[in-house]
This record gives structure tokens, C-alpha cells and sequence, in this order.
């Protein structure tokens, strides 16, 4: 049996939470997480960042140690505290004085050099420090031992492997530690901070627990509810109850799990993180998870599109986060080129001199079905929808240009005929027309890859009467912005509706274009403004 004394819990929810509330909890919550961690008798909580400024007293961030004292509980039990620091300047910081136990130093392979310097500055002024080079997956084996090497020339209290991409397996994390238990001296601490890209941080701990040499001291990384930037971090919760029941431990679940109702669980329903098979998919192919969270925004993509163009980053793009260099990988990878003078041909002969009603998915139609009913009976009019088949009137034809909306997509039911864009081509396999989409994605001089607007820049081209539109509702906040079941996770509404008015105006003022239904799109023509 393992000895529980040489293993210790460190709590990170304060720090690498942080992260996704720019270190604000509320001093309240704050101090109610760090008292409950003490009752649950948590080994080492880390209260928050050491940073160079100031932040105001709501949140988990401290330029001094003097800053952290007011949010310390008067009874810390047996836990002791500690602060994580990243390329600051440490020299000014007040002696050790028996608030903060220890300071973590993370840093990229770039900055070893820092981490190395503020340590020996750090441990001169009393302070236990450990050492935190991360994404430990980049390093040749060779360039670890070096790291290593390093560290055992300074000795500091600890070593963590990071696993920042969350890639590792068993047989990555055995090769690592061995790596780390066969050159660090005796003395060091070896610590592993795990990320659940591929659901595997808690068979990662176990594994730790049960490869790492008896007599050697370990320390494990967990937060409330695996909280830290999507995917997050391991569970403390479930760590503590392994640690109980097989080790020994003498952890107090009931505070934890009193916090995780009272704060964590609340944070979650509107910051979420957890695994979610785009961070599978970085972990995967071993890249920053940044490029899985920019792909996951372009709510055009399905995931075998954020898979495919996830596996074309280059092994030299994979460490930092490149955005321009993945906006280039993503256009090129939708950019596909087809002939569609045939679709257009037929599709002119179909609807040169009808009027056309376009039904969007937004929920505005819902309340004004009847109206639109009434529309699409008119005389010599042609009715789009986009992206669905409404249940309540035919179509003419439905427009789709997304690969989410293409796969939700009922082809059993009876609908009109189908018109997909070029970048749907590699696996739609039911549709009746193929337009270009590199033609239709540029409005004037401006790329936007709405399906209305794609459509309206398709109808421009044609001679058409009246355009008629419903369902266009643009987006707000806290509301269902699509019609039945459709959802969106769009968020900066305020901008899509800005852009897409600013397109409107410029591009498509020229066609007598009326909204049937209102919009938070501001067109010159008003809702229903121009009806004769």
C-alpha cells in the first residue's frame, strides 16, 4: 500500500479558474472556497496568480503577500498556501513570513532561464519553490534531463510535469516521471498537473500514484469540478475520495462538495469547461487548445471539418497559437473551387423574374407564421428556406451552406430542392444544386459567411422583383435565437448585428428588400416599410 504522507493534494481552483474569469470570484466566494479547502483538510491551496499590479479585492490575483493575508481564514488547519507566478519580476516581493508556504513558476521552455532566477531569488527569501516548465510534451528527451539537470543544480522544493496540451497517455506519463525520477535528487517533490482534453486525468493520477517511488514526495494539481480553462483540470472531488479509499487519506469531501453546489456549479452553467471532443481533438493532434476553441467559433464547422483542418497545423505552429496562420488554414480548407455554371444556368431559368421569399431559422417566425403562409401564396413567388424545412408551409428550395445545418438535416421528410455551397461538397451526398461558395462568401470587398447573406449575394445575380425575408432576426442575448430546437453559441451579438447591417446597407440596397418579420438588423427599409 502507498504511503498517503508522501503524497499531497494541491487545490488550483483560485488560480487556473481564473482563467476563465480573469481571476474575479468575488472576495466573498473567495474566502468561502480557501475555508472550505481548510475543512476538507486539502494539502496545498493555491489562492491565486502573483502578479505586478494591483487588482481589486474581488479577485484571486496579489502583487504582495500583504494582498493575500485579508482573504486568509484565521484558522488554516493543516494546509499550507500557495501563489503561482508567470515571467514577473519576483525581487521586490516581502520575505517569507509564514503566509504563503510556496510559489509555483510556470513558464514556457523559452524562459527557463526566468524560472530558474526567480526560484533562487524566491528560496533566498524563504519561500518554497517549484518548478513548472510547461507543455512537458514538447521537449525531446534529452531536452528534459537538461531541464532537469538544471533544477537539481538549485534544489528547489519541487518539479511538475505539466501536461498542458493534455496529451498524455500512460505509457507518455511513465516515460516522463521515470525521466524525472532517475536525474531529480531525492529531495525534490515531483508534481503532475493534468488537463482532461482526453477524459484521462484521473487514470493519469492513479497511474502517478501507483509508478512513483515510495520514498519519493508527489504532488497532484486538481481544482473544484476539474475548473480551469475548457477542457479543465482534474477533479479535486474525485481525487480526495481515490486518496481515501485506497490510500489512506484523511480528506473531508463534504466541504468540497458544499462549495462546488454553493459556487462552482453556478460558474459552470455560464463559463463552462469539460471535455468536449474539439479539445479530444487538439489533444489529439498535440496542439495548443486555442486552435480547437477559434475552430469551435465558426459555427459553419462540423467536427469532421475541425478535424481536418486541426491535422494540417504544422508540428512548428503547434506550441503558440497562431491566429492568422489557422484563419489561413481555414479558408483554404472551405475555399473549394467547382464549376457550377450548370446549377446557375438551371437555377436562373427557375427563378429569373419571381419574386422570392426567404425564410431564415430565427425564432421571430414562430409568431408570424400565418403572414409568411400568406406570403409564400402569393403569385409568382418562389420560397427559400435556409438551412431548415419549416413544418408549417413548402418550399421551393432549401439553401444550405453549413455542415452542422446539412447534417441536422431531415432528407427523409418531404422538403424542396436542395442547394448546397461548394465547402459541403466533400461529404454532402443528398442535393439537387452546387453553387460556389468562394463567389457568394465576399460581399463587395467585405468576407462574411452568413447563409442569408450568401444567398442574397446568389440572388443579386438574378432578375428578381420583390425579396421578401423572414425568420432574419439577428441575435440577442440570454434568448433562443433560432426557431424549434435550433440553438446557437454565438456571443459577441452586438458586433454580428453591426457587420451584418453594415453589409446590408452597402451591398444589397439596391434590391427592394423587405423584412415581413422584425429584426434587430438596421436596414434602411424598415419592417414592412416598402409593401405596395
Amino acid at each position: 500500500m502507498r504511503n498517503s504522507e508522501a503524497i499531497t493534494i494541491l487545490d488550483c481552483t483560485l488560480r487556473d479558474g481564473g482563467h476563465l474569469t480573469d481571476g474575479y470570484f468575488g472576495e466573498q466566494m473567495i474566502r468561502s472556497t480557501i475555508r472550505n479547502l481548510v475543512s476538507a483538510n486539502v494539502d496545498i491551496i493555491e489562492v491565486g496568480f502573483l502578479m505586478e499590479q494591483h487588482y481589486n479585492t474581488d479577485t484571486a490575483r496579489f502583487k504582495t503577500i500583504a494582498d493575500v493575508k485579508r482573504v486568509l481564514p484565521s484558522n488554516k488547519g493543516n494546509s499550507k498556501f500557495s501563489l503561482m507566478a508567470d515571467f514577473i519580476d519576483v525581487s521586490e516581493l516581502e520575505p517569507y513570513d509564514g503566509t504563503i508556504d510556496f510559489i509555483r513558476l510556470s513558464f514556457k521552455r523559452q524562459r527557463l532561464n526566468w524560472g530558474l532566477n526567480a526560484a533562487k531569488i524566491l528560496m533566498e527569501k524563504g519561500y518554497k519553490c517549484f518548478i513548472n516548465p510547461v507543455n512537458c510534451n514538447i521537449y525531446s528527451d534529452s531536452e528534459y534531463i537538461q531541464v532537469l539537470q538544471k533544477v537539481n543544480e538549485l534544489k528547489p522544493y519541487g518539479f511538475s510535469i505539466v501536461d498542458t496540451f493534455g496529451v498524455l497517455r500512460k505509457k507518455d506519463l511513465s516515460r516522463i516521471y521515470y525521466l524525472a525520477e532517475n536525474t531529480l535528487d531525492p529531495s525534490i517533490c515531483i508534481g503532475l498537473h493534468l488537463h482532461e482534453n482526453l477524459g484521462y486525468s484521473l487514470l493519469l493520477a492513479q497511474h502517478f500514484i501507483e509508478i512513483h517511488e515510495p520514498m519519493r514526495k508527489i504532488n497532484i494539481d486538481a481544482s473544484l469540478l476539474g475548473m480551469g480553462r475548457a477542457p479543465g483540470n482534474l477533479c479535486i472531488e474525485q481525487i480526495m475520495e481515490l486518496m481515501n479509499e485506497r490510500y489512506g487519506g484523511r480528506y473531508v469531501l463534504e466541504p468540497v462538495l458544499d462549495i462546488i453546489n454553493d459556487y462552482i456549479e453556478p460558474l459552470k452553467e455560464e463559463k463552462r469547461w469539460g471535455y468536449s471532443v474539439p479539445y479530444f481533438l487538439s489533444a489529439k493532434y498535440h496542439l495548443h487548445r486555442t486552435y480547437a476553441e477559434y475552430l469551435m467559433g465558426k459555427w459553419k464547422l462540423g467536427i469532421k471539418d475541425i478535424q481536418r483542418i486541426l491535422s494540417q497545423v504544422d508540428s512548428t505552429q503547434a506550441e503558440y497559437f497562431n491566429e492568422e496562420y489557422i484563419e489561413e488554414l481555414y479558408k483554404n480548407y472551405i475555399s473549394i473551387g467547382i464549376d457550377d455554371n450548370e446549377s446557375v444556368k438551371l437555377l436562373k431559368h427557375r427563378l429569373d423574374g419571381k419574386d422570392i421569399l426567404i425564410i431564415a431559422p430565427g425564432s421571430s417566425i414562430e409568431k408570424y407564421k400565418g403572414d409568411i403562409i400568406s406570403y409564400s401564396k402569393r403569385p409568382n413567388i418562389c420560397t427559400i428556406s435556409v438551412g431548415f424545412s419549416p413544418d408549417f408551409t413548402e418550399e421551393d428550395f432549401v439553401w444550405i451552406t453549413s455542415v452542422k445545418r446539412y447534417n441536422q438535416f431531415d432528407f427523409g421528410a418531404p422538403h424542396g430542392e436542395v442547394i448546397i455551397t461548394s465547402n459541403l461538397i466533400r461529404d454532402a451526398n443528398s442535393f439537387e444544386y452546387v453553387l460556389n461558395y468562394n463567389h457568394l462568401l465576399y460581399h463587395d470587398d467585405v468576407a462574411n459567411d452568413d447563409s442569408v447573406l450568401l444567398l442574397l449575394n446568389f440572388i443579386r445575380s438574378l432578375s428578381t422583383r420583390n425579396i421578401y425575408i423572414a425568420g432574419f432576426d439577428g441575435f440577442s442575448n440570454n434568448e433562443n435565437n433560432f426557431y424549434g430546437e435550433m440553438t446557437t453559441r454565438q456571443k459577441d451579438y452586438g458586433n454580428i448585428n453591426r457587420i451584418t447591417s453594415e453589409i446590408l446597407n452597402r451591398s444589397y440596397s439596391d434590391l427592394n428588400l423587405q423584412f415581413i418579420t422584425p429584426t434587430l438588423y438596421k436596414y434602411e427599409r424598415n419592417w414592412r416599410e416598402n409593401e405596395t
